[in-house]
């Protein structure tokens, strides 16, 4: 993947995976429990060979992939609330990247959490609380707000609380990737077809797999 817009695009679609499997939770209670994993999984590589190596595969972002272009192609409510988010956890990532201090204090517990994984697993309960006070206090530092719509009676549920947090963190990481491999938001407005174009290519790959 040495293409900077593969890179690029990789990266946008493991965000909106991760935003995509939160706005389920929030909506159904349910989500695909694989690409949960993936994502999950995400934030801690912190040190990949690659991109797609940060996701274990392209294969692991297909949900990730089909969001992206469904997204980019509609002008539904649906697709510019996607795309709010996205631009939310970018904000968020980019405020995050500015404060040295708030940095190292997320790699640090991100390493701890990583440490939780190897005794637990990387979806057990006490692994989600962690990761989902890892997002609170970053965005607790800034006094960012980010609101999933959803349904009321699901997201009184604090398992589901933590998973969309815990995947909203996630959402973050491949924001990090995502600026790291030269992503910017007016490519985002002046390559949007582009961009497009280039997670059809790398869908039809799998596909044709």
């Amino acid at each position: 993947m040495q293409d900077k817009f593969d890179n690029i695009t990789i990266a946008l679609a493991g965000i909106i995976q991760a935003i995509s499997l939160a706005r389920e939770i929030a909506q159904t209670g349910k989500m695909d429990e694989a690409a949960f994993q993936t994502t999950l999984n995400s934030i801690f590589q912190t040190h990949p060979e690659n991109v797609v190596d940060v996701y274990g595969g392209l294969a692991n972002l297909k949900l990730g992939l089909e969001r992206l272009i469904s997204t980019l192609n509609s002008k539904a409510t649906a697709a510019a609330q996607t795309i709010h988010y996205m631009h939310s956890v970018m904000s968020l990532q980019k405020k995050i990247n500015g404060s040295a201090k708030i940095s190292n204090t997320l790699i640090q517990r991100i390493h701890q959490a990583k440490k939780q994984v190897e005794y637990f697993s990387l979806t057990h309960p006490t692994v989600l609380a962690n990761l989902a006070d890892i997002y609170l206090n970053a965005i607790s530092t800034f006094h960012f707000k980010f609101f999933i719509v959803g349904n009321q009676r699901i997201l009184t549920v604090n398992e589901n609380i933590e998973k969309i947090r815990a995947l909203l963190l996630a959402a973050i990481r491949s924001s990090v990737l995502w600026r790291q491999v030269g992503g910017s938001r007016v490519q985002l407005i002046f390559f949007r077809d582009k961009i497009k174009k280039t997670a059809e290519k790398l869908l039809s790959q799998l596909e044709g797999r």
